[in-house]
């Protein structure tokens, strides 16, 4: 008799938990997608002014600048020089290897700066970041292309 109920509720425990929604838990120090942050007016703004007067900017980029269209990674958490930022990167859509855009964002989006790569090599930086935001950003690069 207790063989059976402990088996009823199994069953019971089993349908609910199936019906239950997915739930994603981020890691401590993780961010949503780029695109998802980009609904904020702020880091729509400060990601937008970084290529505002920028001639040739790679297609794939300007695609995702108008559509925020792109293959995305969560964003995280980077200390830099003792200050908090966020990073995000992104790649050109069927050519991800060696072609990014990486992103770093003070909290809040009020500030951003970027690192352009184009086949593993650095290609261009946005934002004329300080010299230690410069220096993470080809840091990440440089870890990338190994």
């Amino acid at each position: 008799m207790r063989s059976n109920m402990m088996k009823l509720t199994m069953f019971f425990l089993a349908i609910c938990l199936s019906c239950m929604p997915s739930i994603s838990i981020s890691s401590p120090g993780s961010y949503p997608y780029f695109f998802e942050q980009l609904k904020n007016p702020a880091y729509k703004n400060s990601f937008e002014l970084l290529f505002a007067d920028q001639k040739n900017v790679e297609p794939w980029v300007k695609r995702y600048i108008t559509t925020s269209n792109g293959v995305d990674s969560p964003g995280e958490s980077r200390q830099i020089q003792g200050k908090k930022y966020e990073l995000y990167q992104i790649c050109e859509p069927h050519n991800c290897g060696g072609n990014f855009l990486y992103i770093i964002v003070e909290p809040g989006g009020a500030k951003a700066w970027a690192l352009l790569t184009k086949d593993s090599e650095i290609s261009r930086i946005f934002g004329s970041p300080p010299e230690d935001i410069k220096s993470e950003l080809e840091a990440i690069a440089r870890a990338a292309s190994q």
